[in-house]
C-alpha cells in the first residue's frame, strides 16, 4: 500500500521523476474500461508522455485520491477525482474514478482504470 500511496502523492504534487520511480519499466496503463480512445500503454516512458500530454490539456488541475482499498497480494483500488478547467475551451472537468493498482517486487506493473470505484471493486470481485 505504501508504494501505491507513494506513487499518488507524488503524482499529486506534479514530481514526475518521484512519480515514476514507484513504476515497473514495463508497467502497463490499461484503460480499455473507461470508455475513451486508449486501450493500454506499456512502459513507463510511454506512460509519462502521455500524463504529460494529458495534464498539458489542463488550464487548471487537480487529482485528489478519496480511498485507497488493500486487496491484499499487492492489489489496492484507489478511488480518485480529477477537477480542472480545459486550456483552450475552459470546459470544467470533474469525474470520479477507480482504479486497481497491482504491484510486484516492490513496483507498480499494473494500473487498470475503471468509471467508477465501484467498477474496480466488481472487478476484483468485490461490491461495497
Amino acid at each position: 500500500m505504501e508504494i501505491v500511496r507513494g506513487h499518488l502523492e507524488a503524482f499529486r504534487s506534479l514530481d514526475g521523476p518521484r512519480t515514476l520511480s514507484f513504476l515497473d519499466p514495463h508497467v502497463v496503463l490499461d484503460m480499455s474500461r473507461t470508455g475513451g480512445d486508449e486501450e493500454a500503454i506499456h512502459g513507463r516512458e510511454a506512460i509519462a508522455v502521455f500524463m504529460r500530454r494529458w495534464i498539458g490539456t489542463f488550464g487548471e488541475y487537480r487529482y485528489e485520491v478519496e480511498r485507497l482499498t488493500d486487496l491484499g497480494s499487492g492489489a489496492i483500488v484507489v478511488a480518485a477525482s480529477e477537477t480542472g478547467r480545459g486550456k483552450g475551451s475552459g470546459a470544467p472537468v470533474d469525474r470520479s474514478f477507480g482504479v486497481i493498482y497491482t504491484v510486484i517486487d516492490g513496483k507498480i506493473a499494473r494500473m487498470t482504470m475503471f468509471r467508477s470505484e465501484q467498477d474496480a471493486l466488481k472487478a476484483a470481485g468485490l461490491s461495497e
